[in-house]
């Protein structure tokens, strides 16, 4: 039976919870996994899970952002590798979490807190690739309108997984119109 674990640490309980989430997510999704199941399986018992998040979209967002800056972390390792090298990095450590992408834009009209992650989640990425662009040369303007599309086909790519070989592609494809090496 779950028992609330008082020997863990507060940070250490919470990290444990969001790994069993992220794992119930992607195996069973987001709308079959019950917050009391979350507590089951992550050993806790089930008040527990509320007093670290408010309610299941709360923890959906908490496993976007663990997992979103996961993939920056990687990424920034690898900065002076090319653009397409780097969104392909990118892509595969985040193609565990694309059934995610899916479940995010089926809660932007009934989820406030969604929609408000996933709107600064394209404001991110979309300065990010905005930032890169106007260092290597793209008027901002433009820049920001590029940067627009590939944050499109980059999230398209999450959310339709391809062959490698079908994402590396597009991705060529896209960088290779917008005129960025």
């Amino acid at each position: 039976m779950p028992r609330n674990k008082r020997h863990i640490d507060r940070k250490e309980k919470k990290d444990e919870i969001l790994k069993t989430a992220a794992r119930l997510f992607r195996e069973q999704g987001y709308t079959s996994t019950s917050m009391s199941q979350l507590a089951g399986a992550a050993g806790v018992a089930a008040n527990t899970v509320y007093w670290y998040f408010s309610n299941k979209d709360d923890v959906l967002i908490a496993v976007l952002n663990n997992a979103l800056e996961h993939g920056m972390q990687s990424l920034s390792i690898c900065q002076t590798a090319p653009l397409l090298e780097r969104a392909m990095k990118l892509l595969d450590l985040l193609e565990e979490y694309g059934a995610l992408v899916t479940t995010v834009h089926s809660l932007l009209q009934t989820s406030e807190p969604v929609r408000e992650w996933h709107d600064r989640f394209h404001r991110i990425v979309q300065a990010i690739i905005t930032s890169e662009l106007v260092a290597r040369g793209t008027g901002r303007e433009d820049a920001h309108k590029d940067a627009l599309l590939l944050t499109y086909v980059f999230e398209g790519l999450l959310a339709h997984p391809q062959s490698k070989e079908d994402r590396q592609l597009t991705l060529e494809q896209a960088i290779y119109r917008l005129g960025v090496n």
